[in-house]
């Protein structure tokens, strides 16, 4: 019986880049980013109720079906873009607070960390906070918890900046915090309308002055 001489085996089809692989995965990051990138430009446009799929897929030029795919629904598509929007604010301002010499000058740099994330994401604050354009929905909630996330990085600070000594008043800390969240909010919609709005510095200077005299002139109860 004459004995055969075998080549190498074949391989089978599993050598190929897997589902899995790294480089699915970073594509997959990078479309969802365009795809985030756009929603949060058209959304910040028109309004959640006057966006479409059809809009957001025609800008990044996917399907509709792979948006889907992604986020589920509108509703999922703009909860991505609050949680993304969330995330980079609250980073930018706590850095800013952290990085900060002292407890003035932590209110001074989160205050301009707050208008310049703003100006240089334009369409930014009506996809977080635009009073008008959700009124119910998960949507409608996810815009609350952003609202009070803020809330509570001002109440931190408020803190922070009480006198030396001073015992903390927590029904008066949440007074100045959402009086203080209420001015940011007028300012940033009075300076998104202006034709010359003041610089985030200006903005936050006057501000800072203001809380900073102010905190220190309430009195102990």
């Amino acid at each position: 019986m004459t004995s055969t001489t075998h080549g190498p085996a074949q391989q089978g089809p599993t050598e190929g880049p897997t589902q899995g692989s790294p480089k699915r995965r970073r594509d997959r990051a990078a479309r969802e980013r365009e795809i985030l990138e756009a929603a949060e430009q058209i959304f910040g446009k028109r309004g959640y109720q006057a966006t479409s799929m059809d809009d957001i897929a025609a800008q990044v030029g996917v399907s509709k079906p792979l948006i889907y795919q992604y986020y589920g629904s509108k509703d999922g598509l703009f909860l991505a873009c609050l949680a993304r929007l969330r995330g980079q604010l609250l980073d930018t301002v706590s850095d800013a607070v952290i990085a900060a010499s002292d407890a003035e000058d932590a209110l001074y740099t989160g205050f301009v960390a707050w208008f310049q994330f703003l100006d240089d994401h334009p369409q930014a604050w009506s996809v977080l906070v635009d009073e008008g354009m959700l009124s119910a929905g998960p949507a409608a909630e996810a815009t609350d918890e952003v609202r009070a996330a803020f809330i509570e990085l001002i109440a931190t600070m408020v803190r922070m900046n009480l006198p030396a000594g001073r015992p903390v008043d927590d029904d008066e800390v949440q007074i100045v915090a959402q009086s203080i969240s209420g001015a940011t909010e007028r300012l940033a919609i009075w300076r998104t309308r202006s034709t010359t709005p003041p610089t985030p510095e200006k903005v936050a200077r006057t501000l800072k002055d203001l809380l900073w005299q102010g905190l220190h002139t309430l009195k102990s109860t």
